[in-house]
């Protein structure tokens, strides 16, 4: 029996959206690629679409600017932290060994992507050409940080009157700039002072 013509739609759907994926994912790579290289304001998209071998009007069909790239390459690296810290099994009550072993696992993705695009993926938290779409909040990261200081008030070691989502927004903000303005010689303390300066503040009180 001859497949139905619902079937032969649904296999031609599939495949257009499997060729899809992965002309976005060759993309996604050149573009990742050109700005370790180039920096994000030095990248050119003629020679991330050369790279990728599609035409440039693919690039914006995909991608709306070259920000959106950074974009879903840090949601990217967020969850991959937030998978090993949930693998880390940390108690709910020690926030702050939490909260020291998140900026460790953000440091060890800063050394993979190296600091020319660490810098310019944190810098657009910052920046006025950061899409107006993006919210910090909506981050993997923002939300485990949001959840864990959540967990923590359920525990009773922290304060239930604060609201986790703020707590959770300011700590990732104030992380952000540290790491895109310290100088080296004297980020790692100031990181350390940061994170436990942020859990007393957050912890419950008697």
């Amino acid at each position: 029996m001859p497949p139905s013509t619902s079937a032969t739609g649904a296999e031609a759907v599939g495949v257009r959206e499997a060729q899809r994926r992965e002309t976005r994912a060759r993309l996604f790579d050149a573009a990742v690629a050109e700005f370790k290289k180039s920096g994000l304001a030095g990248a050119d998209v003629s020679a991330i679409v050369a790279a990728a071998g599609v035409a440039r009007g693919t690039f914006y069909f995909h991608f709306p600017t070259k920000e959106h790239v950074l974009i879903e390459l840090e949601r990217v690296e967020e969850a991959g932290v937030v998978t090993k810290l949930q693998a880390s099994h940390i108690p709910p009550h020690d926030l702050e060994a939490l909260l020291a072993q998140l900026v460790a696992h953000v440091l060890d993705a800063e050394t993979r992507l190296g600091d020319r695009i660490f810098r310019d993926m944190l810098g657009l938290h910052f920046s006025p050409t950061r899409p107006l779409d993006d919210e910090l909040r909506d981050h993997p990261l923002v939300e485990f940080v949001i959840g864990a200081i959540a967990d923590a008030q359920a525990a009773g070691t922290a304060a239930s009157g604060a609201d986790p989502a703020e707590l959770g927004v300011v700590f990732m903000t104030g992380l952000f700039a540290l790491l895109t303005t310290a100088a080296p010689d004297v980020r790692a303390g100031l990181l350390d002072r940061y994170v436990s300066t942020m859990s007393k503040g957050i912890k419950h009180e008697d």
